[in-house]
């Protein structure tokens, strides 16, 4: 067990671990969506993405490739 203060996840003693992520999206326009992602059942965060408007959509949110940089980055 992680000592006092430290979390959870920096437990040594901890061999294996599952988290499920569960993903709903939905379409609000062709290239406009708007997702919900949990792990866990928990923790839930939502998320706007589009595309600009040269490839027909209305430039309103990151693209779909930006939060896909962004991952890598992280």
């Amino acid at each position: 067990m992680a000592t006092s203060g430290e979390p959870e996840g920096l437990d040594p003693t901890v061999k294996t671990r599952e988290m499920v992520f569960e993903a709903d999206a939905l379409t609000v326009t062709p290239f406009l969506k708007v997702a919900t992602v949990s792990r866990n059942g928990q923790g839930h965060m939502t998320f706007v993405s589009d595309e600009g408007p040269s490839l027909g959509g209305l430039g309103s949110a990151p693209t779909p490739l930006m939060y896909f940089s962004a991952a890598i980055a992280f």
